[in-house]
């Protein structure tokens, strides 16, 4: 056996005498174990708290999922694909506007007018296809 069994072995057989503790010194201990108890009372309440808690959103949470049927799988969408759309095409033509002849402040200038037209543009074609 080595030294350390040895000394265990001595010790466990030396029957010695407890001394009791002092008075401050039983204190001390004694509210270092009512501490200790507190704090574990505590510890273990707010874990129970958060658990029941954690629970209770989970149960809130759950019934509406399986209300909606549950985790749903993403569904295809059909994916269309057209040819970009034709710009109509436009003319304009404007009209000249004579001169006047005399000039004064208080007749009004005639403003030229401009014309458009508006060619149709052709039907685009639209192709669907489904993934």
């Amino acid at each position: 056996m080595e030294d350390f069994e040895h000394e265990l072995a001595r010790m466990m057989r030396d029957t010695q005498a407890n001394t009791p503790f002092e008075d401050q010194h039983r204190q001390r201990l004694q509210a270092g174990v009512r501490a200790r108890r507190r704090a574990r009372t505590v510890w273990m309440a707010t874990g129970s708290a958060l658990t029941i808690a954690g629970l209770g959103v989970g149960l809130e949470v759950l019934p509406s999922a399986s209300a909606q049927g549950g985790p749903t799988v993403p569904h295809h969408q059909p994916t269309s694909t057209t040819a970009p759309v034709p710009i109509p095409t436009r003319t304009c033509t404007t009209v000249p506007v004579p001169i006047p002849t005399h000039t004064s402040t208080t007749v009004p200038v005639p403003i030229p007018t401009r014309t458009c037209t508006t060619a149709p543009a052709p039907i685009p074609t639209h192709t669907s296809t489904t993934k």
